[in-house]
């Protein structure tokens, strides 16, 4: 009995710290969104928190189950909508965490530096505020991220993430995996159509690029909310404005 209550009591906590998962993906306004990501194998809204495990890439360790390509057109826009539940406080976006958005060739399997982050999305207040991407994501339940123009079509992984970083302030290390950011992600299998030639730019391993943070503080206490950095460094389309 007491060792059922100690069990629950740790679950509760843990949920507690839940953020979302991906439902689908979709054109904007479509009237429409029934893409599925990839499965995976725990709970929708149980983050990882192990950055040394290959559940950091898509939340699965199965990258070749067969999902639905959803077809899109080099640069063109894709909605990626977010389950945001307003009955539960366990399922709901937590407003404190940045979010990123990656592409990688299907055929690599989402192994080795084989990622471009194609997008990200910090913090964009003053200090003062949680002026976070997952307050708009929360506020609307989605967020749209262009595909580069002129990559070469075919399938691709997207990989969506958001990181939640409420308990990342602390001086908890990974290795007690109760405290410490965590990172809800995702990936759906895009089918992208065009005339492009274009290879993705600066490919990073996934792995290599979050290891810097393994038996880390993520983000200290001392550190200013618009001084955080994402892992994998600046996304190289940042700057693209085709």
């Amino acid at each position: 009995m007491k060792l059922a209550l100690i069990t629950m009591v740790s679950c509760l906590a843990l949920s507690a710290k839940a953020v979302s998962f991906v439902k689908s993906i979709g054109i904007p306004n479509s009237p429409k969104y029934d893409n599925t990501p990839l499965p995976y194998n725990m709970y929708k809204n149980m983050p990882v928190i192990d950055v040394q495990s290959f559940d950091l890439v898509c939340r699965t360790p199965d990258m070749s189950v067969p999902v639905t390509a959803f077809p899109i057109a080099a640069g063109s826009t894709v909605r990626v909508v977010w389950n945001v539940e307003t009955k539960s406080p366990y399922s709901t976006i937590n407003p404190y965490g940045p979010c990123s958005f990656w592409l990688a060739p299907y055929s690599s399997g989402g192994k080795g530096k084989v990622w471009s982050k194609i997008h990200e999305n910090t913090y964009k207040g003053d200090d003062t505020k949680a002026d976070w991407c997952t307050v708009f994501i929360q506020e609307y339940g989605y967020y749209d991220v262009k595909i580069p123009a002129g990559i070469a079509p075919g399938k691709y992984y997207l990989r969506s993430e958001v990181i939640d970083l409420d308990g990342a302030r602390g001086n908890t290390p990974y290795q007690d995996f109760t405290a410490g950011a965590r990172f809800h992600v995702n990936c759906n299998v895009l089918e992208i159509t065009g005339s492009g030639t274009a290879s993705l730019k600066s490919p990073v391993s996934i792995m290599e690029a979050y290891k810097p943070y393994y038996k880390t503080v993520f983000f200290p206490t001392t550190m200013k909310n618009s001084q955080f950095k994402m892992p994998g460094g600046k996304s190289p389309y940042a700057d693209d404005t085709a």
